[in-house]
């Protein structure tokens, strides 16, 4: 039988970043695949994720790709997601790049994450073990196929079978009662659990690339924080214009 991928964006707004949905409607097919989108609707990206989810399993789908709303991919993206199902992967994840800076983290403004638990006497991960000081932040240049313990759900591919091997709510907020402020770590755990609960191998292909998307203000400063724009090529070219530029205007 054709083996069925579900590809399952997250999003509850009806208005969604065009060009993430521009890039996913170039998204090529795999080669014998069968391959239709579902989209996650709910009051939190925990509903939005499980919503997705359980689209693709009525459609009968043996693998499940949650892509955000508010990234941009290359074509390729399935054909080698699904290239390292065929090297034996289990769990195949990217880095996005964080929308922001985490003070708590060992990381620079806008870095892509991924972390991998340090290990007790060289072996073994701790499932409690959720510090800074636990963890270790994977880095592109360590290599192209990497082991992880857990990272964000931006773009993340699964069994079908390791979904039902976890206790529901698959996906569930953290939430504090007193104050109401949530937790964003829906996803991270998710992907721990996947490595803890259905045992399976959580992988990092550190040569997908994604971009991620970002509504912010700009004042004064900006002019000195990226100054190397004014290079030809290196800014964005939808907001970055120069005198050959046709486009300008």
């Amino acid at each position: 039988m054709t083996p069925k991928l579900a590809v399952c964006w997250i999003w509850g707004s009806a208005f969604c970043y065009t060009k993430s949905l521009g890039s996913m409607l170039k998204l090529r097919r795999p080669h014998d695949v069968d391959v239709d989108f579902f989209q996650g609707e709910g009051w939190g990206p925990a509903r939005r994720h499980i919503d997705a989810c359980e689209q693709a399993l009525a459609w009968g789908a043996d693998w499940l790709l949650i892509l955000g709303a508010d990234q941009q991919y290359e074509p390729d993206l399935l054909c080698r997601l699904m290239a390292r199902v065929a090297e034996g992967c289990e769990v195949v994840a990217a880095m996005v790049p964080t929308r922001g800076y985490l003070g708590k983290e060992a990381m620079r403004p806008f870095q892509p994450m991924a972390w991998r638990l340090k290990r007790q006497n060289g072996t073994g991960i701790t499932p409690l073990a959720w510090g800074p000081d636990s963890r270790e932040i994977v880095k592109r240049e360590d290599g192209d196929l990497q082991r992880i313990d857990f990272c964000g759900s931006g773009v993340l591919l699964f069994h079908r079978d390791h979904l039902l091997a976890l206790k529901r709510p698959w996906f569930f907020e953290t939430i504090d009662p007193e104050t109401q402020i949530r937790t964003a770590s829906m996803d991270t755990k998710f992907t721990f659990r996947l490595r803890t609960e259905a045992h399976a191998q959580v992988w990092l292909d550190t040569t997908i690339r994604v971009t991620h998307g970002n509504v912010f203000w700009v004042d004064d400063s900006y002019q000195h924080r990226f100054a190397d724009w004014a290079t030809p090529g290196i800014g964005p070219a939808d907001i970055c214009q120069f005198p050959h530029d046709q486009r300008a205007g």
